[in-house]
């Protein structure tokens, strides 16, 4: 987009997309970029079907669990929530004030609802909405449904079918000779220690890539494009958030509303 058009996006009030990924081991098969190439690629899609400005991916986030393994870039939890932050202030000043961060990562969950909740004491003049899990609750049940029972998580069949969907060239199905292999810390359920995924993801991948399809990834990205239009709809359309979060600041902080 050239400077003009942003200027005039800002002005109809269009809703600004970041989306985020990482750059990470995915099994033998899969790019480092997975997750990235992913949630840019589904969030430009929904833009098609209800406009949208989509800023460029973050590549680096927060995956300091899989640095054993080669590929892998991680970002600290400071430098990220301190990268959202100057960047969504960055997309304000441009005039968009209402963000939606598109989370495709799920080692970013809860740095991003921490980002959430600590805007709440910076008293921002925008409103922020995350899709934080990379797979809401009707994707989820659809991915439940095509996996048949089988184990799915990271690199699994259903990523790997996403993946075959939306840039097979990238992706090395023959690499997977077998089902992964998994362990355990065997510790009772409930405690959780910094190890857990490397203990339980031995080689970095989950379940048998070898059942993914294109047609399965077709399935889930048409479900999650849809699902993010009609979040896209929602967010522009909202009174609800500006208003209480307004109310929020005047009584907390004793101040006018923004």
């Amino acid at each position: 987009m050239t400077s003009p058009e942003i200027e005039d996006a800002a002005n109809k009030g269009l809703v600004a997309i970041l989306p985020i990924g990482s750059i990470e081991i995915h099994g033998p098969h899969m790019p480092v970029g997975t997750d990235s190439i992913t949630v840019y690629k589904v969030a430009e899609l929904a833009a098609e079907k209800e406009p949208a400005i989509v800023l460029p991916p973050f590549y680096y986030a927060y995956v300091p669990e899989n640095r054993h393994f080669p590929g892998t870039v991680s970002l600290t939890a400071k430098t990220l929530l301190s990268l959202l932050e100057e960047v969504c202030d960055e997309i304000s000043r441009n005039g968009f004030k209402k963000i939606l961060i598109v989370n495709g990562h799920g080692g970013n969950n809860e740095l991003i609802r921490v980002f959430l909740r600590d805007s709440l004491t910076k008293r921002k003049n925008y409103f922020i909405y995350a899709l934080v899990s990379p797979w809401p609750p009707n994707v989820a049940r659809t991915v439940a449904e095509l996996s048949e029972g089988r184990t799915i998580g990271h690199a699994c069949e259903i990523e790997t079918s996403v993946g075959l969907y939306l840039f097979e060239d990238l992706v090395k199905t023959k690499n997977i000779t077998q089902e992964a292999r998994t362990g355990s810390l065997n510790l009772p359920k409930g405690i959780e220690t910094p190890v857990d995924w490397q203990a339980y993801a031995l080689q970095l991948y989950l379940g048998d890539p070898r059942f993914a399809s294109k047609e399965k990834g077709k399935v889930v990205i048409d479900e999650l494009v849809n699902f993010l239009a009609e979040v896209i709809r929602k967010v522009k359309e909202d009174e609800n958030v500006p208003r209480t979060i307004s109310n929020f600041y005047e009584r907390a902080y004793k101040d006018t509303k923004i």
